[in-house]
């Protein structure tokens, strides 16, 4: 009996697995007044490291009528995106993000600004194995729709650190994000 559970029998139904080095990142929209924005954000696709593709999932409520209870959906709800950036000896990407922070509340008044102001839209495109370049068409595109930076985390720096690279992880909320197909 040939055995149906081999990677070559799996391999010639499905085809070519995924590859999680294949993606770009790219930010289409944020705040205006970022000094140096435009290009910090255009090389900000090659600083990206990683990044986590969207989750999202439905909440409901339970409604019990006649019978077992069951859960009826009402909203979808999102997490939040996580990306880590590679840092540049001028440190522009950590400027970067926290700059747009300062958009978003003010330090020395601590006064928000508006919500349309300072949020931005991130297209996360997943490519094909085959992709030579950062503009070969997705496999699979996403974009988060009023995206703004949540998180900008600490960046670890010490003598032990020797000649390692330094690296930032950003955490954007964002309102919904939407399939590109």
């Amino acid at each position: 009996m040939a055995d149906v559970f081999n990677i070559g029998k799996l391999k010639s139904v499905i085809g070519e697995f995924a590859k999680g080095n294949r993606y770009n990142v790219s930010f289409t929209k944020f705040p205006v007044g970022i000094s140096g924005g435009a290009a910090v954000a255009k090389n900000l696709q090659y600083l990206c490291e990683s990044v986590s593709l969207p989750t999202k999932s439905l909440a409901g409520t339970p409604h019990d009528i006649y019978g077992p209870p069951r859960e009826i959906a009402y909203r979808e709800t999102f997490t939040e995106a996580a990306l880590s950036f590679i840092l540049d000896d001028a440190f522009a990407v950590k400027k970067f993000f926290d700059e747009w922070q300062t958009k978003i509340i003010s330090p020395t008044t601590n006064n928000p600004s508006y919500y349309n102001d300072y949020v931005g839209t991130i297209k996360i495109m997943r490519l094909k194995n085959e992709a030579t370049d950062l503009t070969s068409d997705p496999a699979y595109h996403v974009e988060l729709i009023e995206a703004y930076p949540s998180l900008v985390g600490e960046i670890l720096v010490g003598h032990a650190q020797g000649n390692e690279i330094l690296r930032l992880s950003v955490s954007f909320k964002y309102r919904r994000w939407n399939a590109i197909t």
